[in-house]
């Protein structure tokens, strides 16, 4: 029954129009950083359990793996790098780009990141 849901989720986000404006599949604040070798980032575990959330979320922790087709944003403007680390104190929006694994916390590829400094 969650997997229908969630596939129903997704299936109705990926087919919204550009006009209406972006339902995130998990908010929350940045647990952990996976960095790899040459120092750019892979992913970000995304904690939400605890967050008092703007607007209803599918997903309350998982790992967003960043890349460089991933939209960032800082206080609602577009940049091209933000400096991911755990930071209990800054709030994360996170919307993936459809694909996403099974698995608690979930892992998937990040569309868009939202970073809002409290």
């Amino acid at each position: 029954m969650k997997k229908a849901l969630l596939i129903l989720l997704l299936f109705t986000v990926s087919c919204s129009s550009p006009d209406e404006p972006v339902v995130y599949d998990m908010q929350g604040y940045i647990e952990d950083v996976r960095i790899d070798s040459e120092g750019a980032f892979i992913n970000i575990l995304v904690n939400g359990q605890l967050e008092t959330q703007e607007g209803p979320t599918m997903i309350d922790y998982g790992w967003a793996k960043i890349n460089e087709n991933t939209t960032i944003f800082l206080n609602d403007e577009e940049v091209e790098f933000y400096p991911f680390k755990p930071d209990t104190a800054v709030t994360v929006l996170v919307k993936y780009d459809g694909a996403i694994m099974e698995s608690y916390p979930v892992q998937g590829t990040a569309e868009i990141v939202l970073i809002k400094d409290n």
